[in-house]
């Protein structure tokens, strides 16, 4: 019995005597490898797949222009806030000079094309969206819901009530910016007067000239003017009335040529898909038209030969359009409240698209990305 004893008290120490050693040697106890494993294992978190991008969105409704900051085609925070939240009526559509940082509105109740200068701020603590808080007047008395702004930094912006479709050229901007003049000194004038003779005479009077290119009076392919869209030669628009008739999509010019006996700018309906159309945008391969098909909300992409696919069906009141500069195309559905992202890279129908940002009334869409040449400017220089 003693000998049992003994022996029990000789393992018993020699166990104590493994565990510090196996402590001192660098094992580790079961808490401890448990520990390590979650270490070597972390929370894992989605890449950016995507450059650093904002999200400009206007809502008439909200009378403001709010922002969010996107990865991979989603709102990072899931919140919007507010850029420009004074001083607006009824803003609607968007257009953004990327170059220039220019963001050009359509504010529909105050019948104005207005010019903001948007930049982006970085305090450390993450990136703002912001602008110089100087708001610039381009053009006045526009019944206008539609701008857009090309390459060249010419803004376009069609007009409901004249049924025109015009254009502003860069020069009279820069103009207005230095305080030259104002926007109630410009005339708009048919640009096919001037071919005719009966225009300017000097280069001060062409700095305050806004010109109409398609009118409804004279043009075949105009009813009742919206979305448009400029590429820097050719310009797109659609129309709100009679798309099936005079055209849903309607191809013409940034310069267009008078032809001998013309009576206006050559165009050509690339589609007719629609009778009612709202707005536009253009990749480098297609143009796209968000429309109302049979009382339902469609965006369609058209090829510049005119094949038309429904990229998306089933929206509410679709708006608003802009494309990113890659792949993907934004849409405000206004009813819904929601800005939707899709994939615009290939021709396709049922495109598989994502909430992007919600915002009460949404309309105008517009994206500012770090590969944007404004992405790093500050101040504004016209």
């Amino acid at each position: 019995m003693s000998r049992l004893l003994l022996l029990l008290a000789t393992l018993r120490a020699h166990a104590v005597s493994l565990q510090g050693t196996s402590r001192r040697s660098g094992f580790m106890s079961t808490a401890t490898l448990a520990r390590s494993v979650d270490y070597f294992n972390p929370t894992f978190v989605a890449p950016q797949l995507t450059p650093k991008q904002f999200l400009i969105i206007s809502s008439p409704s909200e009378q403001k222009i709010v922002y969010t900051e996107l990865k991979n085609f989603k709102a990072t925070t899931g919140r919007t806030f507010a850029l420009i939240d004074s001083g607006l009526s009824e803003p609607q559509g968007l257009a953004l000079d990327h170059d220039r940082g220019a963001l050009y509105v359509a504010d529909k109740g105050a019948k104005k094309v207005l010019r903001f200068h948007v930049y982006v701020e970085d305090n450390g603590n993450g990136r703002q969206l912001v602008t110089d808080g100087v708001q610039l007047c381009v053009m006045q008395n526009a019944d206008t819901s539609w701008v857009n702004v090309d390459i060249n930094g010419d803004v376009f912006y069609s007009d409901a009530t004249t049924k025109t479709i015009n254009r502003i050229p860069v020069e009279v901007i820069d103009m207005l910016s230095k305080g030259s003049y104002s926007a109630s000194d410009l005339s708009l004038v048919s640009e096919k007067t001037l071919e005719h003779g009966g225009g300017a005479t000097s280069n001060v009077a062409v700095s305050r000239f806004v010109y109409s290119l398609y009118e409804g009076s004279a043009n075949p392919h105009v009813s009742t003017p919206a979305g448009l869209v400029s590429d820097g030669a050719r310009l797109y628009w659609t129309n709100s009335v009679s798309g099936k008739s005079v055209g849903s999509v309607v191809e013409g010019e940034v310069s267009p040529q008078l032809a001998s006996g013309a009576t206006s700018f050559p165009s050509t309906m690339l589609s007719n898909q629609s009778d009612t159309g709202y707005g536009m945008t253009k990749s480098s391969k297609y143009i796209f038209l968000s429309a109302l098909n049979n009382g339902m909300g469609v965006v369609s992409g058209v090829t510049t030969g005119g094949a038309t696919f429904d990229f998306i069906t089933g929206l509410s009141s679709p708006r608003g359009l802009c494309w990113d500069g890659d792949q993907t195309i934004y849409v405000a559905d206004e009813a819904a409240g929601v800005v939707y992202s899709f994939p615009g890279g290939r021709l396709m129908t049922g495109a598989p698209f994502t909430k992007s940002a919600v915002l009460r009334g949404a309309f105008g869409v517009a994206v500012l990305s770090e590969q944007d040449k404004a992405w790093p400017l500050r101040p504004f220089r016209a």
